[in-house]
């Protein structure tokens, strides 16, 4: 038996025998909820300092310093390319949309418009076109997204 083998075993063999122990369960229990609780807290806290950056933009926005100079926006809203955008308004979504949102539309859309439903041939040329368009625009997007990761 190799060494890797044989490490693994070992390994399992102590999993096993942590998994039954209850007191480790509940450790690991109460260490997943705190994650999970300080995870949220994050969350809310960034979603607060959002808003609130977005209402002093909006505030300052007229506004100048005592030096006399503009006020600047500590929030400036994302700007999207001229395609990325019209390929979320050809989906039907609001610019900015996740990426999970945009696979759940195309979903959508394709079953709604998939050329095999139209036995018509212009419809079926039509469903055809309308695919095409739905599937290059989630490329767009996909593309777009990924590239900024």
């Amino acid at each position: 038996m190799s060494i890797p083998h044989r490490l693994g075993r070992l390994a399992r063999g102590f999993v096993y025998t942590l998994q039954e122990d209850e007191r480790f369960g509940e450790k690991l229990r109460v260490g997943r909820e705190r994650g999970e609780a300080i995870k949220n807290a994050f969350e809310a806290a960034l979603r607060g300092a959002a808003e609130e950056w977005r209402r002093t933009g909006e505030e300052a926005g007229g506004r100048t310093h005592h030096s006399g100079r503009t006020a600047t926006t500590t929030f400036r809203p994302r700007r999207y390319p001229p395609e990325v955008a019209a390929a979320y308004q050809k989906l039907g979504l609001q610019v900015g949309a996740p990426m999970e949102e945009v696979s759940r539309k195309r979903r959508e859309l394709i079953k709604r418009f998939h050329p095999d439903r139209f036995p018509d041939a212009d419809r079926r040329a039509r469903a055809e076109r309308l695919a095409a368009e739905i599937n290059a625009s989630y490329d767009v997007i996909s593309r777009h997204l990924s590239r900024r990761r």
